[in-house]
């Protein structure tokens, strides 16, 4: 499933809102949403997606549910809340649009949130009508009363009320979230999607369930379970218990909310260094907010004195290479007699939040082990899915729109084809890496289309990039592209990875919104082109203020770009600049080429 921002608008966020809710459910604090709230029991309107027999099934309820706005009485509408979940028990242990099986427990939550809201200071009645509708949900349906009742808990946090019923709430839940009910509840939801997208896309390749991502899935969640308490019993001050609690929920998963309240814990006692110690895993998860992220700083700076902010990212970037390893083991590649010297040209898109990009990512960082730079040059362009990435930019943009991504992720491309990979979890990172190679190595025997040598130079803020060759057959419609790109980018991820590898920067351009230089039929090729670090650092400053506005303009203001970190300063360290010659109505990319950045020693052009 590829994840896109672009599209948001009532239709995106019916199908997407659950799993945007889910992974701001596991792994950051729980904000009021009663869009994604309602989007489930909107039973798919608005939507040009074809009805699944479930939708069919659920259509009564689901009718019944969208009556629920127009009760404005809010006990009446708690009431008739219970009411519908007594009469329709089934709906609310296998409810879904196709494709989110069993979010209406979840759901509900958030319907009542409005009723929570009003009576935060009666914590008697609270309990008692909350009791009502967790008593509601059917004997057999205790994952369902499991999601409900978490979800309560952390609503019940957030406002600051009735915390001893919230915790007993969020207990119950982990008592009630058992793994292998949870797995066939993945499995059951995996049906539903697969069904969902065969009948909207005849030529969908049917995708197998994996119990491994299931299991995944499961300890992410118990991870968030215990947070939840830990956060409950923190703010009812039994601080052991709180350390307890989100102790249980590292040891499930990684978890950025539990490593930030053991931090606060241990600062409150006046632990400053196992503070921070807790402040670099929670940055790590790729979770860690604005405020959090400068507060780490500001810590770092008093314990470290004379330290700078690089020595910090560069702490950061080791710790992340002890705790995180690709599972892939590339081997080194052996090329065959019949060799060319092709110099494959891949092109990932992928969203430092997206999960399903990790397993392309991993592959392509271990192609980059597997492959020299004269066999597989490797672009990186970040998109906006499904969360704001600050590594994205205008080049990112027209590229995607060259291709027709979509603006979904993720996309690969090699010499300008489509590839197909796997995508999910890093489990599923040899699949996508066994599939890559065999397209490389294939590749890798097609004889080149163009000789290409590329030689590029910093003097301060200038990188003048030079390129000759030739093109073997003539051709029309040829364009020369050139990038300039960060061979490593150090930034902590949503999706947990932070070493991001040749993250494309900048490119040459011939107009002001069209990149490549054409080449005019003729076959000897000569360019010069050069890019000022400086501007390309204010232009990506500027798009992030940009994409923000129109992001509001798509959403009628519903949602903005959330940057926890700005990334547009570029380590003039760590660049490289590729060539590519490309046929502008193919897309068939005749080769390309690949240097890194020599420096003549000047100044820096910028700090981080």
């Amino acid at each position: 499933m590829k994840w896109s921002l672009q599209n948001y608008g009532f239709p995106f966020v019916m199908k997407t809102c659950y799993r945007i809710l889910n992974s701001i459910f596991v792994r950051r604090a729980i904000v009021p949403m009663l869009l994604c709230a309602l989007c489930a029991v909107a039973g798919g309107q608005g939507s040009a997606r074809k009805p699944t027999p479930m939708m069919l099934r659920d259509k009564p309820v689901n009718e019944a549910l969208q009556k629920l706005k127009e009760i404005k009485d809010l006990d009446q509408r708690v009431d008739a809340i219970i009411k519908l979940m007594k009469e329709y028990s089934l709906f609310f242990k296998e409810s879904g649009d196709g494709s989110d099986a069993g979010n209406i427990p979840i759901n509900m939550a958030y319907v009542v949130q409005d009723y929570i809201e009003a009576n935060q200071d009666k914590h008697d009645k609270l309990r008692v009508k909350l009791s009502a509708v967790d008593n509601a949900f059917a004997p057999d349906n205790s994952l369902g009363k499991s999601l409900y009742e978490t979800t309560v808990a952390r609503i019940l946090l957030k406002h600051g009320t009735a915390l001893e019923y919230a915790a007993t709430l969020a207990q119950s839940s982990i008592d009630l979230f058992h793994q292998d009910e949870y797995t066939e509840f993945e499995r059951a939801n995996h049906a539903n999607s697969e069904e969902d997208e065969f009948l909207n896309d005849k030529d969908y390749v049917p995708e197998a369930f994996n119990p491994g991502d299931a299991d995944v899935h499961f300890h992410e969640k118990m991870s968030a379970w215990y947070t939840t308490l830990g956060g409950i019993q923190a703010k009812l001050g039994k601080n052991p218990e709180a350390l307890e609690a989100y102790k249980q929920a590292i040891k499930f998963h990684p978890n950025m909310e539990a490593y930030l309240g053991v931090a606060k814990l241990q600062e409150a006692k006046g632990d400053k260094s196992a503070a921070l110690e807790s402040l670099y895993d929670a940055d790590l998860s790729g979770h860690l907010d604005a405020k959090n992220i400068v507060h780490m700083q500001e810590l770092y700076a008093e314990l470290n004195p004379g330290s700078s902010a690089q020595s910090l990212e560069s702490l950061l970037d080791v710790r992340y290479s002890v705790t995180f390893h690709n599972p892939i083991a590339a081997t080194p590649y052996v090329g065959k007699s019949t060799h060319s010297e092709r110099a494959v040209l891949a092109e990932l898109f992928t969203g430092a939040a997206c999960e399903p990009c990790m397993a392309p990512d991993l592959a392509f960082d271990a192609g980059l082990q597997r492959y020299t730079r004269g066999e597989l040059v490797l672009l990186v362009h970040h998109d906006n899915a499904p969360l704001s990435d600050p590594l994205a930019n205008d080049v990112t943009e027209e590229r995607a729109k060259y291709y027709s991504t979509g603006r979904s992720t993720p996309h690969e491309f090699l010499d300008g084809k489509e590839l197909k990979l796997a995508e999910g979890l890093p489990l599923h990172a040899q699949d996508a890496f066994d599939s890559m190679v065999k397209s490389i190595d294939q590749r890798l025997d097609v004889l080149a289309g163009a000789h290409l040598e590329i030689q590029a130079k910093r003097q301060g803020s200038k990188v003048q990039v030079v390129v000759h060759g030739a093109v073997l057959a003539a051709q029309t419609k040829l364009l020369l592209h050139i990038d300039l790109v960060e061979t490593v980018l150090s930034y902590s991820s949503e999706n947990g990875l932070r070493l991001q590898p040749m993250v494309v920067r900048a490119t040459a351009k011939r107009t002001e919104s069209e990149s490549g230089l054409p080449l005019a039929g003729h076959h000897k090729i000569e360019a010069k082109y050069t890019f000022d670090l400086k501007q390309i650092e204010a232009a990506n400053l500027v798009y992030y203020d940009r994409f923000d506005a129109g992001l509001k303009k798509r959403t009628h203001g519903m949602v903005g770009a959330n940057y926890r970190e700005k990334r547009n300063i570029i380590d003039p360290t760590k660049l490289a600049a590729v060539a590519f010659v490309q046929n502008d109505t193919t897309k068939e990319v005749l080769q390309s080429a690949f240097t890194t950045v020599s420096s003549d020693g000047l100044p820096e052009p910028s700090k981080p």
